[in-house]
């Protein structure tokens, strides 16, 4: 059996470095969400006797004790747990047999009451205690992950219909929005309550912009977004917890919104709306960044593509810390195994402190 060094393993402590800006022994490596079968069981080596459900539809992607060892294998410092709530999106099955979302159910106020409930608290609780629990002696850190307000009340509406909505029936919409925002709050308080201590840091998932900008006007978006954002996050921000914002799009005019906010981490930062080497001379004092290494090369590109813009990365996103590596959006079927393990392997090979970007 070959033992692996203190590089190639798991280190809840060499991430935490880097959220809180500083250098640990190597850059970290992250994904937020893998949903691949075929990726997880080609790290894991072995067959997964369940379906692999995709996390953005309300489903857990893999088993808890699946998922952290997973992430021992590859290195991978930290494990997320979900906690969904995107009621009424409307599903249609593909040909090849895969489920995409093409609408919501949720068309105006008298249709709430056919909201699709939340799962119970106290099951979600006892799902990332489950989490927490395997993750103990490994090394391998777990975050919690929250659905917000404003893409899960779009999605519900249906997102052509949202679009107009917010100008024919703001109303509605922002009703939906509360309800939504209100029992996210009571979810964010219990896991705070019971695990603040044990969680590395605390994901809202909320996605607010395209790859032009904001997803709405600017002036409405301030007026609807960034004091129920404060209110979701304020037990995280109160027990001391460090908080990621995932959203995709371009991301210039939303820094300064979340700055306000008093967000600390975000993702993915999108390769193909944003230049990450700018953003990281003008916010990577204020903003950990996480991700930003394209899908697209990691699902088509050769190898030693993989590797040398990995090594790029590493080069000039590590000196001070505040980096970490990571897929521009999340790890899906059809991505070749080969190249993602590629792409963690090159992280630990270049991403060493002291030597960044060159071969160890």
């Amino acid at each position: 059996m070959t033992t692996k060094s203190n590089y190639e393993q798991s280190d809840i402590n060499r991430l935490l470095k880097a959220l809180r800006h500083e250098e640990a022994d190597r850059i970290p490596y992250l994904e937020f969400w893998v949903t691949s079968k075929e990726v997880f069981e080609y790290v894991l080596g072995k067959t997964l006797e369940y379906d692999i459900v995709d996390a953005a539809v309300g489903g857990q992607s893999i088993t808890p004790e699946d998922h952290i060892e997973f992430c021992a294998k590859l290195g991978m410092d930290a494990a997320v747990c979900n906690f969904n709530w995107r009621p009424n999106n409307v599903f249609k099955m593909a040909s090849d047999g895969t489920e995409h979302y093409v609408n919501g159910s949720l068309k105006s106020e008298a249709d709430l009451v056919n909201l699709e409930p939340p799962t119970p608290i106290d099951d979600q609780l006892r799902y990332l205690e489950r989490y927490l629990r395997a993750a103990r002696d490994t090394n391998v850190g777990v975050f919690a992950n929250f659905t917000s307000f404003f893409d899960s009340a779009m999605l519900g509406v249906g997102v052509s219909d949202a679009f107009l909505m917010f100008y024919d029936d703001r109303p509605f919409l922002e009703k939906f929005m509360d309800i939504l925002l209100e029992h996210q709050i009571k979810v964010m308080q219990a896991v705070m309550d019971e695990f603040a201590e044990e969680l590395a840091f605390v994901l809202v998932n909320d996605d607010i912009a395209q790859n032009q900008g904001l997803m709405i006007h600017p002036d409405m978006f301030l007026e609807i977004f960034p004091h129920r954002m404060k209110r979701l996050i304020a037990p995280a921000k109160e027990a001391g917890k460090l908080v990621a914002f995932h959203t995709d799009g371009k991301m210039d005019m939303i820094f300064p919104i979340l700055d306000d906010i008093g967000i600390d981490i975000c993702h993915p930062i999108e390769p193909e709306s944003n230049d990450i080497f700018e953003i990281k001379k003008k916010w990577g004092d204020r903003f950990t960044l996480v991700g930003n290494i394209p899908t697209v090369l990691l699902a088509y590109g050769p190898v030693e593509e993989i590797e040398e813009t990995v090594r790029e990365y590493c080069e000039k996103m590590g000196p001070g810390g505040g980096y970490v590596l990571g897929s521009s959006t999340s790890i899906m079927e059809g991505l070749p195994p080969e190249n993602f393990v590629a792409m963690t392997k090159a992280v630990q090979k270049y991403g060493r402190y002291g030597s960044l970007g060159k071969a160890v």
